[in-house]
């Protein structure tokens, strides 16, 4: 829950584009409601995003898209353009100065939405920076995994906002390395208005990712997401080698103690996560972070 004065802290960080988005939802508030209307923006960027890329799921996608257009007059329509619009100039200019935050999770605390429905509240971006660098650690570190594995895989079981992720693309910028390019991301959550704050995030930072509408702990999915980065740069491919690689490894350095590849076919959350889950020098600490909900590298 949010005070004011965390509220007012929030606020008065913002840039003008992040102050003209709470204007613009507090407006249209006044008839659909604050949580409506932020369920409802975050959730069309979400699908227009996916729907440019995952043409499997295109036709399901549209329609959730127009039964959420036909909630509003076309004047509120094009103010919600008018938001999304702006969001994305937020994350463009983040993106050219290297200086990155949740901005959609800070953008919600400052509607003051940590009160409502659920009693979120998004950590600020300040102690995501901070917790990220404990767990990927320094620069020679990341730079040293990343040389020896092609790339870093992380696995955020309750992404939230996806601010930690976005704390962890920081660091690789920070240590000169291209989070695009050497960076893979399992996110999951069990909110869906988590899931489709982080896919808008991870989405606009250019950030290779699936994002899971599931459970971590019991491995149980509903909806997954493929950010365009993920889908242009092929990662489906890369993780599937990456995936026989360590196996081979595996392998050889405990002879039948790895379980056998993941059949074709199946979710998205036992393609990506189990596998991992799997690997006895990986699975304990895998599911300690699974059950408290911190991200891990791997």
């Amino acid at each position: 829950m949010a005070t004011k004065a965390q509220q007012r802290k929030f606020l008065q960080s913002a840039d003008e584009r992040q102050q003209a988005i709470v204007k613009i939802l507090r407006d249209l508030s006044r008839t659909h409601g604050l949580d409506r209307t932020w369920s409802d923006w975050t959730e069309m960027g979400a699908l227009a995003l996916a729907n440019a890329v995952d043409r499997a799921q295109f036709d399901k996608r549209e329609a959730r898209y127009l039964e959420i257009v036909g909630r509003y007059a076309q004047d509120e329509l094009q103010r919600l353009v008018e938001a999304f619009a702006l969001l994305v100039q937020c994350w463009d200019e983040q993106v050219a100065t290297g200086d990155f935050g949740d901005v959609l999770g800070s953008t919600f605390m400052m509607l003051d939405m940590g009160n409502a429905g659920t009693g979120q509240y998004f950590t600020p971006y300040e102690v995501s920076r901070l917790m990220g660098g404990m767990i990927l650690g320094d620069t020679p570190k990341l730079t040293d995994h990343v040389n020896q594995h092609g790339f870093i895989h992380l696995l955020e079981p309750a992404c939230g906002a996806g601010g930690m992720i976005i704390a962890a693309a920081h660091a690789l910028h920070d240590a000169k390395v291209n989070y695009q390019q050497a960076m893979h991301v399992v996110a999951i959550d069990i909110d869906r208005r988590c899931v489709h704050m982080t896919y808008l995030q991870l989405a606009l930072l250019h950030i290779p990712a699936i994002v899971v509408h599931g459970n971590a702990l019991t491995s149980e999915e509903w909806e997954h997401w493929y950010t365009p980065a993920h889908v242009i740069g092929g990662w489906g491919a890369r993780l599937r080698e990456r995936e026989a690689i360590q196996a081979t490894r595996d392998l050889l350095a405990a002879p039948g103690a790895v379980a056998a590849p993941t059949p074709a076919g199946e979710s998205v959350l036992t393609e990506a996560v189990a596998p991992v889950l799997r690997r006895p020098a990986l699975s304990k600490a895998a599911r300690q972070a699974a059950a408290t909900g911190q991200m891990t590298l791997f």
